[in-house]
């Protein structure tokens, strides 16, 4: 190529790398050779030649009993904020958490890793804490001080739905919970949110019972039927994960109970639930200013290794979408 073009081995390199100006006459020479070769640097030559791939490992468990719609909003949020950056993204799955990040570091094929579902003590940390690679975390494990991190204040959003229940003059409260995936393994924001909700619940005088969830949508509502039965005193709703709300508004229904005239219903959604069952009000999960924010400070740790580690806790918003009143007795 260097030898049609005219020029130097490192003046190619200059061109497809920008590292160095290069006269348009000579850019304009050496882009008509790759044209007319075909020529596609691999990540590998990338790497050789600028010291970087343009690529970022996203880390997603995407584990069976998961809620995939969910997760996808994630890593759809993702890509579209590392084709911002003129990132390509690559998705390593599965528990493996080790042998990814080896792998991934050893063959030099990213730059920088961001890591979605991030548990207590997940091992994946470990891993990227022994390779010393640059890396994101999208959850805030307690005691973790040398990742950047980034999340929605999952505390403040259980202290404010059971707040808005409590002025509301709702008493008695049903948790509809986590599916499984989130409680078996671990999930910060799992952890998190149950605190926030049991700090409401201490400071309005709230008295809370669950209802566990899980992706089986007849499960799930079997569940709250039989919630509904034992609990008659239940006034309101707090739904804390986008799955498990169209079988509550199923088992509602079934018992003849209207939302907002006979029971309130507040809950954490995507602004793509509505997709599954009726929008409730509550606070929207922001997955696209979290996903964003993690590729730009992921972006920034790449251009400034030396920057100390930063945590950014996105505040949730309330929005009202007509399904909280007060409770009838």
């Amino acid at each position: 190529m260097a030898k049609l073009a005219g020029v130097s081995r490192s003046t190619v390199s200059y061109v497809m790398s920008g590292k160095r100006p290069v006269s348009s006459e000579v850019r304009q020479r050496v882009q008509e050779v790759i044209k007319e070769l075909d020529f596609s640097p691999s990540a590998a030559g990338r790497a050789l030649a600028t010291a970087t791939t343009d690529t970022i490992a996203l880390l997603a468990p995407m584990v069976d009993n998961a809620a995939p719609e969910v997760a996808l909003q994630f890593v759809n949020g993702v890509v579209q904020a590392a084709r911002r950056q003129g990132q390509d993204v690559l998705l390593a799955t599965g528990d493996e958490a080790f042998h990814s990040v080896e792998r991934l570091v050893k063959a030099n094929q990213v730059d920088g890793f961001v890591v979605l579902d991030v548990e207590e003590r997940d091992p994946r940390i470990q891993a990227l804490r022994k390779a010393n690679f640059p890396a994101v975390l999208v959850g805030m494990p307690e005691g973790v001080n040398d990742f950047d991190r980034v999340d929605l204040d999952w505390r403040e959003v259980g202290l404010m739905l059971i707040g808005k229940l409590a002025q509301a003059g709702h008493q008695h409260i049903c948790l509809v919970g986590t599916p499984a995936a989130g409680q078996d393994m671990d999930m910060t924001y799992v952890n998190r949110f149950n605190d926030g909700v049991q700090r409401g619940a201490q400071l309005h005088g709230s008295t809370l019972v669950a209802a566990d969830a899980s992706n089986d949508f007849l499960a799930t509502t079997r569940k709250i039927e039989e919630l509904l039965r034992n609990h008659p005193e239940v006034t309101a709703f707090v739904v804390r994960h986008e799955v498990a709300a169209a079988p509550l508004f199923n088992a509602l229904n079934a018992a003849g109970l209207s939302v907002p005239t006979d029971v309130s219903v507040l809950g954490v959604s995507l602004d793509t639930m509505s997709l599954h069952s009726r929008p409730i009000s509550g606070v929207l999960n922001p997955f696209r200013e979290i996903t964003g924010a993690a590729v730009d400070l992921l972006a920034q740790r790449l251009e400034d290794p030396s920057l100390r580690p930063r945590t950014v806790l996105l505040q949730p918003e309330y929005d009202d979408r007509g399904t909280l009143s007060s409770p009838k007795h």
